[in-house]
């Protein structure tokens, strides 16, 4: 059954920066409408605040200053919202020690019983910290937990769970001039990272255009796709973006790129580096080359577009790989982001997640 597409909303991230109270205020506020507009039930909004408070006082308390990113996932009234929680602090050297209760020093509060009540408030829970590597935290809050075998908010988690996504316009642009879409049937899964070239409201024009042929070219060749979309994108100032499709029944994924939208399998022990072609989609794209890499059952996609450098490794953040995609994304986003562009990070996996005890 082909996911169903994914509402330009829902694709877009929404970034904050947290470094005091004030912004801690605001950063809820942002959630508690967001929740508002997406339908979630008063249950869900409630905990959701108690959340925010949690997450973005600990970022302030604990590291100074961070960033939350709010994404909508799902329907509206069906769905959840996703929140990212990032810092550069010291992070966490005994987590196991941490999610029991805290780390509590003498005569005071446990350090991290703040992060012990999200995972008990929220719908889904993961958490990535490693000594001088900082936090990420990952939480889903929508329908209230309870429900008869799977809430609404798992439901879609099921659904888009094997997604992490960052999606950010450059600092001051409203609309984003990258765009994703992932389209999954059975033992096929197919993602478009897209990059309009430059940013603002032309380059936003030109990734819609490729987001508008998606769906229909999707179950096609990634040769085609690239057809498809160059011929959409010839009236627009046109984009970098690579296709790639994980074949689960042959084990592999075929890559095109044309432009620097970079893409990689990664597992703990390698990383294959599949490398797009120069061009422009919809104006000067070469003949399409196409790159077929075995896709192993510990494997990781990771696209993004060139708002983040290419100058990183998994191999340096120590289990980084086992945790849920959008930890992957955004530790990347926190760490490699450039300030002068749309930035994207979008990791696709197989497998269900499991969170920490």
């Amino acid at each position: 059954m082909t996911v169903p597409a994914i509402a330009a909303s829902a694709r877009l991230s929404s970034l904050h920066v947290v470094g005091n109270e004030l912004q801690v205020s605001a950063v809820k506020l942002e959630a508690l409408a967001m929740a508002r507009s997406h339908g979630l039930e008063a249950d869900a909004i409630d905990r959701l605040g108690l959340i925010m408070t949690e997450l973005a006082g600990n970022i302030v308390r604990h590291a100074g200053s961070g960033q939350i990113i709010l994404r909508r996932v799902g329907e509206s009234g069906h769905g959840c919202i996703e929140i990212l929680a990032l810092d550069k602090g010291s992070g966490i050297a005994d987590m196991t020690r941490a999610m029991r209760g805290g780390v509590t020093p003498a005569g005071g509060v446990p350090i991290f019983a703040g992060l012990v009540t999200v995972r008990r408030l929220a719908d889904f829970f993961d958490i990535y910290s490693h000594a001088g590597c900082g936090t990420a935290v990952v939480t889903h809050v929508g329908s209230p937990p309870g429900h008869d075998s799977v809430s609404r908010c798992a439901a879609e988690a099921e659904r888009h769970g094997c997604v992490g996504v960052v999606c950010v316009p450059i600092k001051g642009e409203e609309e984003c001039g990258d765009d994703w879409a992932v389209d999954d049937v059975a033992g096929r899964t197919t993602v478009l990272l897209v990059d309009g070239l430059g940013h603002g409201p032309g380059a936003a024009v030109a990734a819609r255009s490729a987001i508008s042929v998606f769906a229909p070219a999707a179950a096609t060749t990634p040769e085609s796709m690239m057809g498809a979309m160059h011929a959409a994108l010839r009236p627009t100032r046109g984009a970098a973006l690579s296709v790639a499709v994980i074949d689960r029944t042959q084990h592999t994924v075929r890559f095109c790129g044309v432009g620097n939208v970079d893409g990689r399998v990664v597992t703990p022990d390698d990383n294959r580096h599949m490398v797009p072609q120069n061009g422009i989609v919809g104006h000067t794209m070469p003949r399409v080359h196409l790159d077929t890499v075995p896709w192993p059952q510990a494997g990781r996609l990771v696209m993004h577009s060139d708002g983040v450098s290419s100058r990183w490794r998994l191999a340096n953040y120590p289990g980084l790989v086992a945790r849920h995609p959008a930890l992957i994304a955004g530790v990347l986003f926190r760490d490699f982001a450039r300030a002068r562009d749309d930035a994207t990070v979008l990791v696709l996996r197989d497998t269900v997640i499991t969170p920490p005890a």
